[in-house]
C-alpha cells in the first residue's frame, strides 16, 4: 500500500516556561575551597556583583537604597577631631559627612561596610577611608581581608592585596575595619534578601517591555516542523538554538524566517491569539514594589512616592519614618558611629545630625 501522500501529525514540543529567574540569581551560599583561604562569597564567588548589578537595574531597589543612605547619613556627620588640618579624614579630602554617606550606601546594598584605617609611623590613627564590601574577601572569623577589584570565581587567579583587622592600639601600618551586622555567616545579608527574586521579576519586566518597544509588536507564535520527526537529539539541539535566539524576555516580537526546499516540506508559523498582557504586568510590578518596601520595613512615602489612597500624606510620612527610622535606620547609624569610636580611640567622636525634609543651612563666608 503507498502512502506517500498520507500526511501524520509529528508532535513536537517546546519548553514552555524558562526557569531564567530560579537559574540566574546568584545563591549568597558561602564556601570554603581548597587552595584559598578566604571564604567564596556565594555562587562563583559573585554575590556582592549580583547585588551590585541588581541595583543598577531594579527601579524600586534603586529608589529605596538610596533613600535610606540619605536616611542614615543624616543632614551632617561630624567629628571631635578630624584626622586632615581642621575638617578632614584623610588626604582625598573626605569630610566625615563623606564617609558616612558612602558606608550608609553600602550598608543598605549589601548589609554592612567596611572601612580602611591607615597609621602614621608613630603609629597613630592618620586616615580613613571608606572600603566597597564587594571588593572584600574574607576568613570565616573575619581576622584577614582579601581586596581585589576584580573577582572572577573560584577557578580564576585573582591579584589580591591582604590586609589584618583592625586592631586598636596596634601597630600595623593599615588594617580593615569590616561591620556586617547582626548575623553568624562570614558576609553580611541585605534586608531585602528575601525580595531578591521580585527584584529580579521587576529588571525581568522592563526590559521585556524595552525589547518589545524596540521590535514593534508583541508575538506569540507555536512552530510546527512538518517534515519528519527527529532523534531526540536533534529536537533538544532545535529546542536550545530556539530558546537562545527566539525566546525569553530579550527578544520579544522577533519574526522566525524560513527557507524550505518545497512548499510541501515547508515550517507553517500559527498565530496565538493572546489576551492584553499590560493589566497582568501592572500588578505583578506592584507586586514585586510591595515586597521590596515590606523587606526594608518602608513606606513608599517615605522616599516621595504618592501611595494609592490618598497621594503624599505628610502624617503618614511622620508615621512611617518613627518605624524606619527606629528600625531600620539608628541600627545602622549606631553601627557606624560605634567604628568610629573604635577606631578614633574615644566615646561620642562623631555624630549624626538626623535627615529632616528641610535642606540644611548652609554658612557662606
Amino acid at each position: 500500500m503507498d502512502n506517500k501522500d498520507e500526511k501524520t501529525t509529528i508532535p513536537f514540543s517546546f519548553l514552555a516556561i524558562d526557569p531564567y529567574v530560579e537559574t540566574n540569581i546568584v545563591s549568597p551560599e558561602e564556601k570554603k575551597v581548597s587552595g584559598k583561604k578566604y571564604v567564596l562569597w556565594g555562587d562563583r564567588n559573585q554575590y556582592p556583583e549580583y547585588l551590585a548589578e541588581l541595583f543598577a537595574n531594579c527601579t524600586t531597589l534603586h529608589s529605596v537604597v538610596l533613600g535610606t543612605a540619605d536616611y542614615i547619613a543624616g543632614n551632617d556627620a561630624v567629628v571631635t577631631e578630624p584626622l586632615q588640618d581642621d575638617l578632614f579624614m584623610n588626604k582625598k579630602g573626605q569630610t566625615a559627612h563623606d564617609i558616612v554617606k558612602v558606608l550608609a550606601r553600602h550598608a543598605a546594598l549589601y548589609g554592612g561596610f567596611a572601612i580602611q584605617v591607615i597609621r602614621s609611623k608613630d603609629h597613630k590613627v592618620a586616615e580613613i577611608y571608606p572600603v566597597n564590601p564587594r571588593f572584600l574577601r574574607s576568613d570565616k572569623e573575619n581576622e584577614l581581608f582579601w581586596y581585589s577589584e576584580k573577582w572572577k570565581g573560584e577557578g580564576g587567579t585573582v591579584k589580591t592585596v591582604l590586609y589584618p583587622k583592625f586592631i586598636p592600639n596596634s601597630e600595623e601600618d593599615t588594617a580593615i575595619v569590616f561591620v556586617k551586622g547582626d548575623v553568624d555567616t562570614t558576609y553580611p545579608q541585605p534586608v531585602y534578601c528575601a525580595a531578591v527574586k521580585d527584584c529580579e521579576v521587576e529588571r525581568s519586566i522592563s526590559e521585556f517591555h524595552l525589547n518589545n518597544i524596540n521590535n514593534g509588536f508583541m508575538g506569540s507564535y507555536v512552530v510546527n516542523f512538518n517534515n519528519g520527526k527527529p532523534t531526540d537529539e536533534v529536537k533538544e539541539e532545535i529546542e536550545r538554538k530556539f530558546n537562545e535566539k527566539f525566546a525569553g524576555k530579550s527578544n520579544a516580537g522577533r519574526m522566525l524566517f524560513s527557507w524550505n526546499d518545497s512548499k510541501d516540506t515547508a515550517t507553517t508559523l500559527q498565530k496565538m491569539e493572546i489576551a492584553d498582557y499590560g493589566e497582568k504586568y501592572e500588578t505583578l510590578s506592584k507586586h514585586c514594589e510591595r515586597a521590596i518596601y515590606k523587606a526594608f520595613r518602608a513606606n513608599p512615602n517615605l522616599f516621595g512616592l504618592a501611595t494609592e489612597s490618598n497621594g503624599f500624606n505628610s502624617e503618614e510620612y511622620q508615621e512611617a519614618f518613627k518605624l524606619f527610622n527606629r528600625t531600620v535606620v539608628q541600627p545602622i547609624q549606631k553601627s557606624i558611629v560605634y567604628a568610629f569610636d573604635r577606631i578614633l580611640g574615644k566615646d561620642g567622636s562623631l555624630t549624626i545630625v538626623p535627615f529632616t525634609l528641610d535642606s540644611p543651612t548652609t554658612n557662606v563666608n
